[in-house]
């Protein structure tokens, strides 16, 4: 039974949910079924347990204990607790919006025509949404349904030839739909980008000519998520215009706390995402500002979820630390997160990203004991050891040595079946272009220091060229030099 549908969502919850369940499902207000009951609170203990006993007959045993096995009942009861539990997940979704609550009572109100109650309950709700210190998806839509109910009561019964209250409606509304397909259109825009899908985007370009118009640009100023989303948008669409990230900027700055914790999230990865798009085109100036949003992100609290940081958020930081040559202030985050790295991929991480540390000081050696600490866990931590490798053999001039460790990394590639299309092109073209890079350099002794520059320059321009590519920085910068 551990394998069955119920169970299985039982083992996702901690115990605090766990416990949450359990109280949901003795209420007699949603359940009046004991043997549920019993199931439920068998099925919990045995989980408890280092060895759960939950076969079929043993369940059986314990739940109808003067009766010969039967599937059929216990089919019944798994059933009856995934119904439960269901339930159980949806109350707790809504207690964890914080205008469910009151829009769902107000809209019973109106349906049993419970006037007074209405009455009570809107000037309530109105109150916890003008004093709302940030304005989330959650917090439009409930503006909205609040206006619909208590404008149509308003037209009905109290007073017919006030138009005000219903317009307010369209306005909630307006901005629900305007933030909603402003947010989606960002994320799925950059999904667009990334994985080459397209999408149908319906009224967007309506709600984008009405946001350049006076009354659109009213909005902009009135409506920070508007403003936000529109901008972040925009800044996809129109890459070189760079009022749209200084607006961005701006959101992540000041008005950051204007925006819930996971909008805050989406804010600075598409800001991140900006930074190293500009980057990866060849604006260097960009380096540093990417530095600056991940500290920002660290003073802030946005990088973390629960205290832990992400290996690869860890991994980038260094990486950019190193970049724009803060050496000290590295070396001390990497010390400083170094436990807050999800334990399983602890060590591994800190090995991995203090070789890049040692490797940007030119410590060769300190970075190659390092590297040796590296396990291969996964795909992406045996590429990016063998990438660094490779430049720390480029830089020592270990030709023989590089061209073996690429023709090694092009069969991995190759053969590999959990790397992407995509992903392949990226790396085989990084091959080529090293080889390429590390054989004229090798060679340069042996032509004329024209016959260099030229090659070397058209080789920088196939670079520059190519837009699958990963390392395309340290290919750009060794082939300008």
């Amino acid at each position: 039974m551990l394998d069955s549908k119920v169970v299985r969502q039982i083992l996702k919850m901690d115990g605090r949910e766990r416990e949450r369940l359990r109280q949901f499902v003795d209420s007699p207000y949603f359940n009046q079924h004991q043997r549920t009951v019993k199931f439920l609170a068998l099925v919990l203990g045995e989980l408890d347990s280092k060895r759960p006993a939950l076969s079929k007959e043993r369940v059986f045993k314990k739940i109808f204990p003067d009766e010969t096995f039967r599937e059929q009942p216990l089919a019944d009861l798994m059933s009856g607790l995934m119904k439960l539990v269901s339930r159980f997940l949806a109350v707790e979704q809504l207690t964890e919006d914080p205008y469910a609550e009151d829009i769902f009572a107000l809209e019973r109100a109106q349906d049993k025509a419970r006037f007074d109650l209405l009455k009570s309950r809107e000037k309530k709700l109105s109150k916890k949404l003008k004093k709302a210190p940030r304005q989330s998806k959650d917090y439009y839509w409930a503006n909205y349904r609040l206006h619909a109910v208590y404008g149509y009561y308003r037209n009905k019964y109290e007073v017919r030839n006030d138009a005000q209250p219903l317009q307010n409606m369209l306005h909630a509304l307006d901005r629900f739909y305007i933030v909603e397909k402003l947010r989606h259109a960002c994320h799925l825009t950059a999904n667009s980008m990334l994985m080459n899908t397209t999408f149908e985007f319906g009224f967007l370009d309506d709600i984008l000519a009405y946001i350049t118009s006076p009354a659109g640009n009213e909005l902009l100023e009135k409506d920070v998520s508007i403003s936000c989303y529109y901008h972040i948008l925009m800044s996809l669409r129109e890459p070189e215009e760079k009022l749209h990230y200084e607006k961005i900027r701006h959101y992540f700055g000041k008005e950051l706390d204007s925006f819930p914790e996971q909008e805050q999230e989406n804010i600075f990865g598409f800001a991140t995402n900006y930074c190293i798009a500009r980057i990866n085109a060849g604006d260097g100036s960009y380096l540093r500002e990417l530095f600056e949003l991940y500290r920002r992100a660290i003073s802030t609290g946005v990088l973390y979820e629960h205290g832990i940081i992400s290996e690869w958020n860890y991994k980038n930081i260094v990486t950019i630390g190193c970049g724009v040559k803060e050496y000290d202030w590295t070396e001390s985050f990497m010390e400083s997160h170094y436990s807050r790295l999800p334990e399983k991929r602890r060590e591994n991480a800190y090995a991995m990203n203090k070789a890049q540390y040692y490797y940007s000081r030119g410590l060769y050696d300190e970075a190659g004991n390092y590297l040796r600490e590296v396990e291969d866990a996964d795909v992406k931590y045996h590429l990016a050891r063998v990438l660094l490798e490779v430049r720390i053999a480029y830089d020592r001039q270990e030709t023989n040595f590089l061209l073996s460790q690429l023709e090694s990394l092009r069969l991995y590639v190759r053969r590999n079946q959990k790397m992407s299309v995509k992903e392949k092109r990226n790396y085989q073209n990084y091959i080529r272009f090293t080889k390429q890079l590390a054989t004229l350099k090798h060679q340069q002794e042996f032509m004329g220091r024209e016959q260099f520059r030229q090659k070397l320059e058209s080789l920088h321009g196939k670079i520059m060229g190519t837009e699958q590519l990963v390392a395309r920085g340290w290919l750009v910068e060794e082939s300008g030099s």
